[in-house]
C-alpha cells in the first residue's frame, strides 16, 4: 500500500473498515444500552471472526496476554506500526514486546497498571513488556501504535547510552527492574520534527519496499536520538509523577558533570531537598544509592581514560575525584576483577 507524505493527514484521518464497524457498535450502545444485546445478535458473526474484531459481549476474554512470537509473523521484522482503531472497545492486556503510542491528534485515555490518565497531542509513551495497560479513543483523535521487539528496542534505544551514564541508569531501571506502573512519557507537544518522523516510519512500514526492514531499524535509532535530544527534559514516568517539579534528567546530568567533588548533602542542597528525602529519591529512581551511583560514574570515566589516553593511573585517579590511588585500585579491582593496568592492556 503506497502512502504519500503530502496526503498522509488525509489518509490517517479517514475511517477504515474496522473503525466504521466499531463506530456503529459504539453509537448503537450509546443510543440504546437496554437493547444493545439485541443489536449485537443481528451482527454477522462470520464477518467479526474473519476480521478478528472485538465485541465485548461476544468475547468475555480477549487476548489478555500476547507473546512476541505470536504477534510477529516474520523473524526479520522488528517493528509493527498501526493506527489505533477509533471507537474500538477498551481492554486490559499485556505482552512480551515494547509498545509505544504517539498521540498524533486529539487525546486518548490510557490505563497503566490500574492508574488512569489522559494523553494529549504530541505525547509519546513507551510501555515495557509485561505491563498491564489499555488505550481508549472514542472520538476523532488519532493515536499511532509502534510495536517493537524487545531485542530491537534494546539494540536501538540503549545504543544511545554506550557510556552507561546516569540517565541511562534511570531508563534501564524504569524499563527493566520496576514491575509496577512502568512507562516513560515524553511530552513533545507540537514538535513537527517528531511528528514527521512518526509519519516516515508509518509510510516506510506500509510501503513494503526493498530493504524496508533494515531501514526501519535505522529510522528507529534516529527517532530515539531526536526524541532524547529535543525532549529529554520533557519526560514523565511513574517515578516522578508524585514529585512535583522534579526534573529527573537535570538531577542525573548534574551527577554526570559534578562527579569529581559531589556529595549527597551538596547535591541535595543544590536541588532544594533534605538529605534523607533526596537520598530516597535517588534510590527510587535508579535502583542504586547515591554512593554507588557516583562510584559507577567515576569508574566509567576511569575506563574511558584508560582506553583512550596515555595518562598515568595516578593522574586518572586524581581526575575522577579519588585522592588515594590505593583506594581507587582496590575499588577498580573489586568491580572489574583486574587492576587498572591490566584493564588498559586488555583494551
Amino acid at each position: 500500500m503506497k502512502i504519500y507524505k503530502k496526503k498522509f493527514k488525509e489518509y490517517i484521518f479517514s475511517y477504515n473498515e474496522d473503525e466504521e464497524f466499531y463506530r456503529r457498535l459504539f453509537e448503537a450502545e450509546q443510543r440504546s444500552p437496554q437493547t444493545f444485546s439485541l443489536y449485537v445478535n443481528t451482527l454477522d458473526q462470520e464477518y467479526i471472526k474473519r476480521r478478528q474484531l472485538y465485541v465485548p459481549c461476544l468475547h468475555p476474554i480477549w487476548h489478555p496476554y500476547i507473546s512476541e512470537n505470536t504477534f510477529f509473523k516474520s523473524s526479520s521484522q522488528n517493528i509493527y506500526i498501526v493506527k489505533h482503531n477509533r471507537y474500538s472497545p477498551e481492554f486490559i492486556h499485556e505482552h512480551e514486546f515494547y509498545e509505544c503510542f504517539y498521540v498524533y491528534s486529539g487525546a486518548c485515555a490510557n490505563t497503566i497498571q490500574g492508574k488512569k490518565r489522559v494523553c494529549k497531542t504530541g505525547d509519546l509513551c513507551i510501555i515495557p513488556p509485561k505491563t498491564r495497560h489499555s488505550i481508549a479513543v472514542f472520538d476523532d483523535s488519532i493515536v499511532i501504535n509502534i510495536i517493537i521487539k524487545s531485542n530491537a528496542f534494546h539494540s536501538t534505544f540503549f545504543e544511545l547510552f554506550a557510556n552507561n551514564n546516569a540517565l541511562s541508569l534511570f531508563f534501564a531501571y524504569t524499563l527493566y527492574k520496576r514491575t509496577e506502573n512502568n512507562y516513560l512519557l515524553f511530552h513533545t507537544r507540537s514538535d513537527e520534527v517528531i511528528c514527521s518522523l512518526v509519519e516516515d516510519i508509518y509510510i516506510e512500514f506500509y510501503g513494503h519496499e526493498k530493504y524496508s526492514d533494515p531501514l526501519l531499524d535505522s529510522y528507529l535509532l534516529t527517532f530515539w536520538a531526536i526524541l532524547l535530544r529535543r525532549h529529554e527534559k520533557h519526560l514523565e514516568s511513574f517515578l516522578n509523577t508524585t514529585h512535583e517539579n522534579l526534573a529527573l534528567p537535570d538531577i542525573l546530568n548534574y551527577f554526570q558533570t559534578h562527579f569529581m567533588d559531589i556529595t549527597l548533602s551538596s547535591a541535595a542542597e543544590h536541588f532544594g531537598f533534605s538529605v534523607p528525602h533526596f537520598s530516597k529519591l535517588v534510590k527510587d529512581h535508579t535502583g542504586q544509592n547515591f554512593t554507588k551511583l557516583i562510584r559507577n560514574i567515576r569508574l566509567e570515566k576511569a575506563c574511558r581514560a584508560l582506553k583512550t589516553t596515555n595518562l598515568s593511573i595516578s593522574s586518572i585517579c586524581e581526575i575522577i575525584g579519588y585522592t588515594n590511588p590505593e583506594h581507587f585500585n582496590r575499588i577498580f579491582k573489586e568491580t572489574f576483577h583486574m587492576t587498572p593496568g591490566e584493564y588498559r592492556k586488555n583494551n
